[in-house]
């Protein structure tokens, strides 16, 4: 049902009402009105009947029913009410509608309550069925009194000689009342039948605006957003259509915008070199850049397809639950199919509250290659250059130890060639042992231990060093930490890597302090902590580091201080030996450091 039928129904049916209201109102002030008038003649007939009877009745003595019955029909005549007269006794001695013969037989009517209130109040009116007649009247009575002689008393100068009475006949009245209610209801139709063509058409000027400001609105929703409202008046839809116009013209403006910013966006993604996906809670996806179906291979459809079942990646998936499950950020390097295909770092972000996951896909095939080579010529390399060492370093300690005479120049040069060379070994020790770590190739030989285990060994190998430096090692781990699972010699190395690395940062007399705690926390940094882990922390009042190095010191020959180093004689490679050391071990590496006050090296392992 469209506004305009539901306006004109509205104002039909209000109309309807009014006039209803207005129908019953009228035909109730009518009724009354017909009635008081109908009352009002029958007064005044009454009373010239009265009046009349005065003049021409007999003295009561002389009463006959022929003579008085004869003088009220002749009053009837004049008029269509019907007149009765009735002695003061009762007797009915006329009657318009009865002749003489009859009225003898009439009862008394001083028992009519007409009659009755007439002698009481002076009038009497009452509407009641005459027995009679057999018919419905309106009766009105009232008594007739005659002057007595000028010699009477007072009190008997008004003598009663009867009741007139008259009577209108009630189906006349309702007759006449009946005509006026027609004339009123033909009337009330008349005027809905204005009503009905006077709102069909101001309903149909009202509602055309509305109408065109509808079809616009259709016309927008349908995509045609340069559909513009025409501003006819100054009025309220008026002012609506302006305003239309005026909102279309924004939400132009914001498609614009958006489109813009859409086209931008997809020309980013188009041309950038990583892949990036867009699935549902479902794992659907719903948007991939051409990098993205290059790289998984994506068939020509795919909108709204499970990627597991276009790319079946188990690590992918696995991926895809733990950013689920955890609503974080989750991190894998994987391969996109099998060995032979490239190696990508994917990146799962949870968006809008778990409903859509963005996969991020890095290729870094080259990158691992470039690792990979480089690895191997670190190995190769360190492993021939090991052959020359060793035998230049023999050659050394032979012509060091030999008793031949020799000149002290030459006597230092030996010492130095001896001194570098197991320095030089030394670098090349480490270099392989990383690239073993790096490349997975060290096989760890797990055992359950206390890490108190390790305080003996460690006083032994720096006890000198630390007699020599006036530096104080706390060992501060609690006996009642539970075992954790290591290779003893790969971790002795860990602690001595971090505790010498503390030797040579921190000046005389400091304090070195070894300490360890379960750790109950179920995230760290954002990363989500499978188990318990106890935290091993080394720390020291050293010089500290500097902010801008504390990511970089676990690189391989990365130095804070590159002359307080080489016045050392480190390699570099101390701490990023440790670092893949606690990797292969399941655990991570982090340190806290402020500059003067010292540093503390964390190492969590994984219960």
């Amino acid at each position: 049902m469209n506004i305009r039928t539901q306006l004109t129904l509205r104002y039909i049916g209000i109309v309807l009402l009014v006039l209803f209201a207005m129908y019953l109102y009228l035909s109730a002030m009518l009724k009354d009105s017909m009635s008081t008038r109908i009352t009002r003649e029958l007064e005044t007939q009454a009373a010239l009947t009265a009046e009349f009877l005065i003049e021409k009745l007999p003295t009561q003595n002389n009463f006959t029913y022929h003579a008085i019955d004869s003088l009220v029909d002749r009053l009837g005549k004049t008029s269509d009410a019907r007149l009765t007269f009735i002695g003061a006794d009762g007797t009915v001695w006329g009657d318009t509608e009865r002749d003489s013969t009859a009225l003898r037989a009439m009862d008394s009517h001083l028992t009519r309550p007409e009659v009755q209130d007439a002698l009481q109040f002076g009038s009497g009116i009452r509407d009641r069925y005459s027995d009679t007649t057999q018919t419905e009247f309106r009766y009105y009575a009232m008594p007739i009194y005659r002057d007595a002689s000028p010699q009477a008393s007072s009190d008997e100068k008004k003598t009663l000689i009867g009741i007139c009475r008259v009577a209108m006949p009630m189906e006349i009245v309702n007759t006449a009342i009946s005509n006026l209610r027609q004339i009123l209801l033909f009337a009330s139709v008349a005027g809905l039948i204005l009503t009905i063509v006077f709102s069909v058409f101001s309903t149909k000027i009202i509602t055309k605006p509305i109408e065109k400001l509808t079809q616009m609105t259709q016309s927008v929703a349908a995509g045609n957003i340069d559909s513009r409202v025409p501003v006819d008046s100054k009025n309220e839809l008026g002012q609506l259509s302006q305003n239309f116009n005026l909102m279309t013209d924004r939400v132009q403006e914001q498609i614009d915008k958006i489109s813009e910013e859409h086209r931008r966006l997809e020309t980013i993604l188009t041309d950038m070199g990583e892949g990036v996906l867009l699935v549902n809670g479902a794992f659907e996806i719903t948007y991939a850049n051409s990098m993205a179906i290059s790289m998984l291979s994506l068939p020509d459809v795919y909108v709204g397809k499970a990627l597991i079942e276009i790319n079946r990646i188990p690590e992918l998936q696995t991926l895809l639950q733990a950013a689920e499950q955890t609503e974080t950020v989750a991190f894998a390097e994987i391969r996109l199919g099998n060995l032979t295909e490239p190696e990508a770092e994917v990146t799962v972000v949870p968006v809008s509250t778990g409903e859509e996951y963005v996969i991020v896909i890095h290729d870094v095939t080259k990158e691992r290659q470039l690792e990979r080579i480089r690895a191997d010529f670190v190995a190769n390399v360190s492993h021939e250059l090991r052959t020359p060492l060793t035998t230049i370093q023999g050659y050394a300690e032979t012509l060091l130890n030999e008793d031949t005479p020799r000149s002290k120049t030459s006597e230092q040069f030996i010492v130095k060639i001896l001194n570098h060379s197991s320095r030089l070994s030394r670098l090349i020790s480490e270099l392989l042992e990383l690239s073993r770590l790096e490349s997975g190739d060290v096989e760890l030989k797990r055992t359950r231990c206390h890490l108190n285990t390790f305080h003996e060994p460690i006083l032994e190998v720096f006890e000198p060093l630390l007699e020599e430096s006036a530096l104080v090692l706390k060992w501060e781990i609690p006996e009642n930490l539970p075992e954790v699972s290591v290779d003893q010699q790969l971790f002795m190395q860990v602690l001595v890597n971090l505790i010498d690395n503390a030797i040579k940062y921190t000046p005389d007399s400091g304090i070195i302090t070894v300490s360890a705690e379960i750790n109950t926390s179920e995230t760290f940094e954002g990363i989500n902590i499978a188990s318990k882990e106890i935290i091993m922390c080394v720390q020291d009042t050293g010089i500290g580091i500097p902010m801008e190095s504390q990511q970089r010191v676990f690189e391989r020959f990365y130095r804070v201080d590159q002359g307080r180093a080489r016045e050392m004689g480190g390699t570099g490679l101390g701490l990023a030996i440790t670092k893949h050391i606690v990797l292969r071990h399941n655990g991570r590496i982090w340190l806290e450091s402020s500059l003067g006050k010292g540093s503390v090296f964390h190492v969590a392992i994984p219960l």
